[in-house]
């Protein structure tokens, strides 16, 4: 019952105040205005954010169809990431951009390591997939971030463009997808950042054309990755 309590909780509280971030003012804003403040391109449309929909409908889910399953590293680690996601949402509307940047990391830490006690093999409603699809998405929120703060702190890029260092990113992005799609033979993962990459595409449309094409190009990637990388029989369970 504690362990049900604590993670009950946890959930509400994340799921509040996620969803207050975007359809409500904290802090005299929301996180969408925040986030359109700055002409950032690596970004993805405003319309990409009803992800985090599909997320907490998943994690609701599987939180009640594992009441008495989970265990208590399990437990830990489901409420602390609720825990830095509402820290999150907390800094960034109050706008300590670098504090948002580590509770985020801190997130995906968190997120990496829930994710790693499910077997390869469970990817199950019940088991990895919400986390599946969560950690990749608060993946790339990372990345976001780190371009957004860089951004708003009129970062010079080390005299590369804007759009140079999106496509950098880009590419950093696919190959972490295709790093979990190899070594935990994970197709839910890419996924996500087909559709993150989608939203980079809306975003900037023909306005810079290099970052959509490559964005285009990177889904393509990231498509065969997902039809035709095989498990590493060396890393089977």
């Amino acid at each position: 019952m504690p362990r049900f309590f604590l993670m009950t909780i946890t959930y509400i509280v994340s799921l509040i105040l996620t969803f207050s971030s975007y359809f409500m003012k904290i802090n005299g804003q929301s996180s969408l205005e925040i986030s359109n403040r700055f002409p950032v391109i690596f970004a993805p449309f405003n319309v990409s954010y009803v992800i985090w929909i599909v997320v907490y409908m998943l994690l609701g889910y599987w939180l009640v169809m594992n009441l008495k399953k989970t265990s208590i590293k399990q437990t830990v680690l489901f409420s602390s990431i609720c825990i830095m996601q509402a820290l999150a949402i907390v800094v960034w509307h109050h706008e300590l951009f670098i504090m948002s940047i580590v509770s985020t990391f801190i997130l995906v830490l968190y997120l990496s390591k829930l994710y790693k006690t499910y077997p390869f093999s469970n990817n199950s409603l019940t088991g990895r997939l919400p986390f599946s699809i969560y950690f990749a998405w608060v993946t790339f929120s990372l990345m976001t971030n780190v371009s957004f703060t860089l951004t708003s702190y009129q970062w010079n890029g080390f005299g590369l463009s804007d759009p140079l260092w999106a496509v950098i990113l880009l590419t950093l992005g696919v190959a972490i997808a295709l790093h979990i799609r190899f070594h935990y033979f994970d197709i839910i993962y890419p996924s996500v950042f087909i559709w993150s990459y989608i939203g980079v595409v809306l975003h900037n449309g023909f306005d810079e054309l290099l970052v959509s094409t490559a964005a285009l190009f990177l889904c393509g990637v990231l498509l065969v990755g997902i039809l035709f990388i095989k498990k590493n029989p060396a890393h089977q369970k």
